[in-house]
């Protein structure tokens, strides 16, 4: 059984790492991560991979068990002769403290982990241990819960600096290949907890439905690989149309219903999706909302925390995300400028430049430049064909939010700052880069957004240079 060599082919079909790049294995100590961990180092021998550390997380949610699989990782890490971090995160008190299940907050303590790591210079890659398997179960979940084409697409070969080598690779694979080899690995009782809904579909569902179809993981998996390819596609095609129909002015953000009901569907929602995000950045709409401005059963009527009032073919969206702070003379927050690509706008006052160079065909010859751009800082290399060719630049807004590279959800502009350690006086003078739907695609000289990054599927590359 080559997996390492099944694991490689799939790294460079989807650009997850170079030989130059360190990448960084996260491992929990079950079968996953542990095979996870000896197929990169396998690969590191021959020269295929840079294999730069094993990371641990510490949950405490397990008392003791979870104590011997951070000495079981710690243990493996000196085996095979590699630096070893381990951190440790109270996530039963995250979880009362913010009022959200254990998952949940695992999981944000887990991307708040592999966010910290990928920070390093250059910025490792963190190699994560998801299975064909858990993308299986990835779907059955978010079909359950109604998603539409983009949650179907399951999770992404790469996102940011997190990879997932093993997408193609099945559970019950990876522990033949231990087994083969006489390797160990910890088991957490946990996950026969079928009360968590993921065990429930992983011991329940999924035996049930490999009885009307053996081959159900592939299956799933190959729905996930269909819908994200479609979904990339419609995403395409609904930022071209909301270019056209989503205008933001002084009242808000102005949605032209007359061409948006010539629109088909599911391109129609998606521009109405644009447009909620653009009036409330900070909340993710759902397919109530979309239908709502659809559907609108008044001339005036609430979505969510956005306003929507129509007026003959339009439809005017706003909120208090959108409202400009008082009394900020001769600031960023005063100032937007324009910025077409290529081009350059330059703050009146002269605090800054952005330049925007391209589109210049994307090749792995880039790859180089695309590592040196990951902090966002002085340069940032971002997807053309997501940036689009009219960009705005702007001061931050109160409920300004952005998605940055490499981490799951969206964070407070605020937040950056303060972890930055902006002061307060100066940020204020930070441009922000918006597109035309209103994402923040550049915090300039801070962070990239996450969905400007470029992939193995990008066509083309639009490099983006603060001057101070």
């Amino acid at each position: 059984m080559n997996l390492p060599g099944r694991v490689q082919a799939f790294a460079e079909r989807h650009g997850l790492w170079t030989t130059a790049e360190p990448v960084v294995a996260a491992v929990s100590g079950g079968a996953d991560s542990v095979a996870l961990l000896l197929i990169l180092h396998e690969l590191a021998d021959m020269d295929r991979v840079r294999l730069a550390g094993v990371a641990h997380l510490h949950h405490h949610v397990r008392g003791d068990e979870a104590d011997r699989d951070a000495e079981f990782v710690g243990q493996l890490a000196v085996r095979l002769r590699l630096p070893f971090e381990l951190a440790h995160e109270d996530v039963p008190f995250q979880a009362r403290r913010a009022g959200r299940s254990l998952e949940v907050a695992g999981r944000e303590a887990r991307l708040a982990f592999f966010q910290r790591i990928s920070q390093g210079q250059p910025p490792p890659v963190v190699a994560l241990a998801h299975t064909r398997s858990d993308q299986a179960e990835t779907v059955l979940l978010r079909l359950a819960r109604g998603a539409g084409p983009r949650g179907l697409a399951g999770m992404v070969p790469r996102r940011g600096q997190r990879v997932r080598p093993l997408l193609e690779v099945s559970r019950g694979e990876l522990r033949e290949w231990l087994r083969e080899r006489g390797e160990a690995w910890r088991e957490d009782k946990t996950n026969e907890d079928t009360a968590i809904p993921r065990n429930q579909v992983r011991r329940v569902v999924l035996p049930g439905l490999a009885r009307v179809n053996p081959a159900v993981e592939e299956a799933l998996a190959r729905t996930a690989q269909i819908q994200g390819a479609d979904a990339a596609l419609l995403e395409r095609l609904a930022t071209a149309e909301a270019s056209r129909l989503v205008t933001v002015g002084d009242d808000g953000v102005r949605l032209d219903l007359e061409w948006l009901g010539r629109l088909p569907e599911a391109l129609a929602r998606r521009v109405v999706r644009r447009a909620l995000e653009i009036a409330h950045p900070g909340r993710v709409p759902d397919w109530r909302d979309t239908e709502a401005v659809l559907n609108p059963s008044g001339r005036r009527l609430l979505v969510g925390p956005v306003l929507v009032e129509l007026f003959g073919q339009s439809a005017v969206l706003s909120s208090r995300g959108l409202t400009r702070c008082a009394g900020k003379a001769d600031t960023s927050l005063d100032v937007v400028q324009t910025l077409d690509v290529p081009g350059s706008a330059r703050h009146p006052s002269g605090w800054w430049e952005v330049e925007a160079t391209g589109p210049t065909p994307f090749s792995n010859a880039l790859r180089p430049a695309l590592a040196e751009a990951a902090s966002g800082e002085a340069r940032a290399v971002v997807d053309a064909g997501a940036l689009g060719r009219h960009l705005t630049i702007r001061g931050w807004l109160p409920g300004d939010r952005v998605q940055p590279l490499g981490l799951g959800g969206r964070k407070k502009l605020q937040d950056v700052f303060v972890d930055r350690k902006v002061p307060r006086d100066d940020r204020s003078r930070v441009p922000v880069v918006v597109d035309a739907q209103g994402r923040i695609a550049w915090v300039a000289g801070h962070v990239v957004g996450e969905p400007f990054r470029v992939t193995p599927l990008s066509e083309a590359v639009v490099v983006l240079t603060l001057r101070r």
